[in-house]
């Protein structure tokens, strides 16, 4: 026998190589048993956030683009139409650094801006910065967003600033440049919340007295608003010296009919070689003199004065012409909606820009409207003028033209024009609110068949769950399934309920994939996703089925930050309530959920969820699926 085929020699005792020594048993039992367990626990914190969408980035992604400056808005000799074009979203989402957890360090006394008027169940519990430090968190809160179009985001970062809860303070950690009380009263502010930020300044007066960027958006907040109480916002500018408070002291002075005061307030600010602000143009017409011409004034480089400038040519009655609009300033548009100088088709179109981030409502919304003139017989035309423009005043003209009308048919194909002029990213504001105002007067019966559908969808937009089963009845009882099978996750992802019937899912999934292209297979998606945020199990053959064979996207097919996403995750996963509400937040950015791809609202309402905040992830989810809801397409109804 040759040497290769030879037998090995055997160990001493008679045992063979691979024998397991007696002893040994037990202990590999356990070991074993350990790697079982902790696989176990692994998969099950890998389905807190609702798999199989895969909810932390690809290994392939190592880095993130930068994303790219905003384009500067051009002077434009028209107000354009409203909503304008979608540009796609930055490549990445705001990125926060992240600095080591402040857990590892010796802790001191909790940060001393933590009082809030919610507290517990109101707010966000009992503890909701607990796990992470003041330095991780002044960061986040400075880059929270203001401008968002989406009524839930902004209802969400309200209770988050005004919930009571203090991070903790590392020993020895430095005094921070700004206080987080401060940070949030200006966060406030700037949301459009004056009543809230000031609330929170008088139970944090010291805060606000060292911040003179937070009491200047206070200040400016209610100026826009028009709810300035002079006496306590000079009062709370006393300890700054800028010219922004003296300019203030003389706008109150002139508003109250202080003749004297304003005079010498006016002197001041001339004295101080300051001849070409506009403020002081507009200061000398409070005082007396001619108002200047609304093209001599400048609305740019007054900067962070421009609430002030607006709310003096407001009281000195100076228009601004539609082509010095500060389209990038929704709180700057709503001043000029509200200011009666200017002309009522450029405050209406200024109202539209204000009231889609919610720095107005649907009430003053329509209040726009009716002012808009009608020229000759437009309101008999309206479905021809919405043909060639679907701008702010022909969504006023169609408001008129529902007022005026009396005719059943006619209201029902203006009701639909308003549903069907109403931009998809605008469903759930106020703009869309204004709409669903006009539906309300007609009635679900079957000579409004054709409008269910639609109508059923802003009401869902709306968050009005009653209306919109009554409107989904209606086209469920009379429409073909092709038209209303869109509405079935609509439905679901907004009431809750429907996705118990193992055989909806594959119903509403094979209509809504019968002659899709790649477009509409995406949306589909998209809506699954949405529903599996919403605890609605998604098989593995039905992702398949919609994708070709692609499986669920994952977060860097969506172009966000891979830091702020995996961040999400574990700060839910931790049950950091306060983290992961502003992580949220930051990730959904001005944009909302009815523009962000919606995996993205999916792995935010998912995580969401998981800290106990279902009712807010499912309403981020409504909005998002309202937004992408409709039939592959679109129906346009008759006049």
């Amino acid at each position: 026998m040759s040497a290769s085929r030879a037998e090995p020699r055997q160990p001493a005792g008679g045992a063979r190589p691979g024998d397991v020594p007696q002893g040994a048993v037990p202990l590999l039992a356990g070991v074993l048993a350990g790697l079982l367990a902790a696989s176990w626990a692994v998969v099950a914190a890998a389905q807190v956030a609702g798999p199989p969408i895969r909810l932390t980035p690809d290994a392939a992604v190592e880095t993130a683009p930068s994303p790219r400056p905003p384009a500067s808005v051009p002077a434009l000799p028209v107000v354009p139409a409203y909503p304008p074009v979608v540009k796609p979203p930055p490549a990445v989402s705001p990125v926060v650094a992240r600095p080591a957890p402040v857990a590892r360090e010796p802790l001191g006394a909790p940060d001393p801006d933590g009082a809030g008027p919610l507290a517990g169940l109101q707010g966000l519990g009992g503890d909701p910065w607990r796990g992470i430090g003041r330095a991780e968190l002044l960061p986040l809160i400075a880059a929270l967003p203001v401008d968002t179009p989406s009524p839930t985001v902004k209802v969400l970062e309200r209770r988050l600033l005004l919930s009571a809860g203090s991070p903790a303070v590392a020993i020895g950690e430095p005094p921070p440049p700004r206080r987080l009380g401060a940070l949030r009263i200006e966060k406030l502010a700037r949301l459009g919340d004056p009543a809230g930020a000031a609330e929170l300044a008088g139970l944090l007066p010291a805060a606000l007295a060292a911040d003179e960027p937070a009491a200047r958006a206070l200040t400016d907040a209610e100026l826009v608003r028009g709810g300035l109480d002079c006496p306590r916002a000079l009062a709370r500018g006393k300890s700054f010296v800028s010219a922004y408070w003296s300019k203030l002291a003389l706008f109150c002075r002139a508003r109250a009919g202080d003749r004297a005061g304003t005079d010498e307030a006016l002197a001041g600010l001339r004295g101080g070689g300051r001849r070409s602000d506009s403020f002081l143009l507009v200061a000398e017409a409070l005082a007396g003199a001619a108002p200047p011409s609304a093209r001599s004034l400048s609305l740019e480089e007054d900067g962070d004065g421009l609430a002030l400038l607006l709310a003096a040519m407001r009281t000195a009655r100076i228009g601004v012409p539609p082509e010095r609009l500060p389209l990038d300033k929704p709180p700057a548009l709503a001043a000029i909606a509200t200011n009666p100088a200017v002309d009522a088709a450029t405050r209406a179109a200024a109202g539209e820009r204000a009231a889609a981030s919610l720095f107005l409502d649907a009430r003053q919304l329509q209040d726009l409207y009716v002012q808009v003139p009608a020229v000759g017989d437009e309101l008999l035309r309206v479905r021809d003028i919405a043909r060639r423009d679907r701008g702010a005043r022909t969504r006023a003209l169609v408001h008129q033209a529902m007022v005026a009308a009396m005719d059943g048919r006619r209201r029902v194909a203006l009701a639909a024009l308003a549903v069907e002029l109403v931009d998809p990213r605008l469903r759930a504001g106020p703009v869309g609110g204004a709409a669903a105002a006009l539906l309300d007067s007609v009635s679900p019966t079957g000579d409004a068949a054709a409008l269910a559908p639609a109508a059923a969808r802003l009401y869902y937009a709306q968050g009005r769950l009653d209306q919109a089963r009554r409107w989904q009845d209606l086209a469920l009882r009379s429409g073909r399934s092709a038209d209303t099978a869109w509405l079935w996750p609509l439905a679901v992802v907004a009431t809750g309920q429907g996705a118990q019937d193992p055989h909806a899912l594959t119903a509403w999934l094979d209509e809504a994939l019968r002659g899709a292209d790649s477009s509409a297979r995406s949306r589909v998606a998209g809506q699954l996703a949405l529903l599996q945020a919403t605890g609605v199990s998604i098989p593995d053959e039905t992702w398949m089925a919609a994708t070709d064979g692609a499986g669920p996207p994952s977060g860097s097919d969506a172009g966000v930050d891979p830091a702020l996403w995996q961040r999400l995750g574990d700060a839910a996963a931790g049950g950091r309530i306060g983290e992961t509400v502003a992580v949220a937040l930051l990730l959904l950015g001005e944009a909302g959920p009815a523009t962000l791809p919606p995996v993205v609202t999916a792995r935010v309402a998912a995580n969401l969820k998981a800290v106990g905040l279902e009712p807010d992830a499912r309403a981020l989810v409504r909005e998002a699926m309202a937004a992408i809801a409709g039939p592959s397409t679109p129906t346009s109804t008759a006049d």
